[in-house]
């Protein structure tokens, strides 16, 4: 399944209640070492709401913190699931793809569950 999502940048108003609903403390770190916070945050807001849909689940049935945005040394980035996230992709999936892009107004992200 194909998971796309698009945030407007300009809709992140108070950046830091929004990670603390959606991010786990190594995601913040990661956007903490970049100028562009917002866009940032919403590049993670949209992979997570991205997986939701290649997932084929609502953002109720599991939350936000059970997706981790992970990336590799080149900064390539990848998916860890947790908890119940994880169970659900085990049953469905092998393999979980994520690609990412963000300019000043907009962030877009796409995963593909296969």
């Amino acid at each position: 399944m194909i998971g796309f999502d698009l945030q407007e940048v300009g809709r992140i108003k108070d950046g830091e209640k929004l990670l603390e609903k959606i991010a786990l403390q190594s995601e913040i770190a990661y956007i903490m070492r970049f100028k562009e916070k917002e866009e940032r945050i919403a590049s993670l807001w949209a992979v997570k709401e991205a997986t939701f849909k290649a997932l084929g689940i609502s953002a109720g049935e599991i939350s936000y913190k059970e997706i981790e945005l992970c990336h590799h040394e080149n900064g390539a980035p990848y998916l860890r699931l947790h908890g119940r996230a994880l169970s659900l992709f085990q049953k469905k999936f092998k393999s979980l793809e994520v690609s990412i892009s963000h300019q000043k107004s907009i962030a877009g992200a796409v995963v593909v569950a296969q």
